[in-house]
C-alpha cells in the first residue's frame, strides 16, 4: 500500500541501474528520493535534511564507512549500508562506523523496503527531544540535565559532549572522532588533555559511581561508548 510520507531518503550507490531501481521503488512508496553516485555528490545532497541514507560501501571515490565516520558522525540521520561484503568482519566494521542496519547484495526490494521502514520507526522513536534513563533526564531543547530530580549544571562543552554521546548511543567513538567533533566557539579543536578532563567531569555529573561508570564506558585502545545500562 502506498505510503503518503514526506520523508527524504538519499541513495548513494554507483551502480546506476541499482540506484535507479531503488529510487523507483522508494518513489512508489511515497518517499522523496535523492540520488548520488559518489561521495562527492552525496556531500552536496546533505544541504537537504535527510530522514535516512542508503549507503554503498564500495564507491568510486572512497569507502562508504569512512564517509559515515567522517561526514555523518554526530548527525541524527539513520544509515543503512548496502554492500556485497557479507562477512562478519565487514558487518562489525559497518556497525562500528555507525550504521543502523546492513543489507547484502543481491537483495529483495521488498526486504529492503521492510528494513527501511523498521529503521525509520526506530529513528523516530529515538529522536525525541528528551532522553530518559533511570534517574537521568536530559532535555535537548533547554539543555537541562537532571539526575534523580535534581538539576545538574553543565558547561557548554559538557553539553556538546553529552549530546554527541546521546546521538550515538551504543557506538564506539574514538578519541580522534571526539576531538574532531567537539570544538569551541572559535572552532579551535580541543586538546587531548582537555578531552580527558571533560570526560572525567561529565562522568562525575551523570554517573552514580564515576570510577565504575554505567553510562560513559571506556573502550580500551579505541575510545568511549555511551551505554543505556541503567533502568
Amino acid at each position: 500500500m502506498r505510503q503518503i510520507c514526506q520523508k527524504h531518503i538519499l541513495v548513494i550507490e554507483d551502480d546506476r541501474a541499482l540506484n535507479e531501481g531503488i529510487a523507483f521503488a522508494l518513489g512508489r512508496e511515497g518517499y522523496t528520493v535523492h540520488r548520488a553516485y559518489s561521495l562527492k555528490e552525496a556531500k552536496s545532497c546533505l544541504k537537504q535534511r535527510m530522514n535516512l541514507i542508503l549507503l554503498d560501501i564500495n564507491l568510486p571515490d572512497g569507502d562508504g564507512r569512512d564517509f559515515l565516520q567522517d561526514v555523518l558522525v554526530g548527525q541524527p540521520v539513520p544509515v543503512l549500508l548496502l554492500t556485497a561484503r557479507d562477512s562478519e568482519g565487514d558487518m562489525v566494521k559497518g556497525f562500528q562506523a555507525g550504521c543502523d542496519d546492513y543489507i547484502t547484495k543481491p537483495f529483495s526490494m521488498t526486504v529492503l523496503l521492510m528494513k527501511i521502514g523498521a529503521v525509520l520507526r526506530r529513528s523516530e522513536g529515538a529522536s525525541r527531544q528528551i532522553y530518559v534513563n533511570g534517574g537521568l533526564v536530559y532535555d535537548f531543547e533547554s539543555k537541562q540535565l537532571t539526575k534523580g530530580g535534581d538539576a545538574v549544571e553543565l558547561t557548554a562543552l559538557e553539553c556538546r559532549l553529552l549530546e554527541f554521546f546521546l546521538h550515538n548511543r551504543g557506538i564506539v567513538l574514538t578519541r580522534e572522532t571526539l576531538l574532531a567533533r567537539i570544538w569551541d566557539e572559535d572552532e579551535r579543536f580541543v586538546e587531548d588533555r582537555t578531552l580527558n578532563v571533560t570526560i572525567r567531569r561529565l562522568r562525575k555529573k551523570v554517573e552514580d559511581s564515576p570510577e565504575q561508570p554505567a553510562y560513559i564506558k571506556t573502550v580500551f585502545g579505541l575510545g568511549y561508548k555511551w551505554e543505556d545500562g541503567q533502568s
